[in-house]
């Protein structure tokens, strides 16, 4: 699949005293230098050239000069364990959901993760290595969930064409209730 522009993807929003613009587009893996801001910025550009809607030509002339520019993919790590040796990671370091899985207030898993670790490590005497792997046991099936949802939270984030755009915005209009 070859770089999708989606016109709706896009957002702005302040944070203190900054106007904070986001374009996201679906592609597959980009070859780019991290550090080359200039690349990302043409990258941006090129995505949404013959984007014209909303305030997407402002956004991209903001973009053209931002010395602060923020690029990069949104992703899922799936690591096979979260523990080696006396490191154990909890919440986003061990097994972040990511945006598109649209579960990260309703996982909690940073708060979870930490109460089942200090449990485990509690009930074996501070042994870690009894601990860990037992953490790991009550945490990971929540976590599983969590990141096999990603598909249809992508979708409906970045959705891969104008069509589907519309259907989205269309589910989520407001439902309009009788008084």
């Amino acid at each position: 699949m070859s770089a999708i522009v989606v016109t709706d993807s896009l957002s702005r929003t302040r944070f203190k005293d900054r106007a904070i613009g986001l374009l996201m587009f679906a592609s597959d893996p980009l070859d780019y230098d991290y550090r080359d801001v200039e690349a990302q910025k043409r990258i941006l550009l090129d995505q949404f050239a013959d984007c014209r809607s909303w305030r997407v030509p402002a956004i991209l002339d903001a973009v053209g000069v931002d010395p602060d520019l923020y690029f990069d993919s949104v992703s899922q790590i799936h690591l096979p364990t979260w523990h080696r040796g006396r490191v154990a990671l909890v919440g986003d370091a061990a097994h972040c959901a990511s945006p598109l899985a649209g579960r990260g207030t309703s996982l909690a898993l940073a708060l979870t993760g930490a109460q089942f670790l200090a449990e485990e490590l509690e009930r074996s005497d501070g042994d870690h290595v009894t601990a860990f792997p037992r953490y790991e046991a009550r945490q990971r099936p929540y976590v599983d969930v969590a990141q096999g949802t990603v598909e249809g939270g992508g979708a409906l984030l970045v959705p891969p064409a104008q069509e589907a755009i519309l259907a989205r915005n269309q589910l989520l209009q407001p439902v309009a209730v009788g008084r």
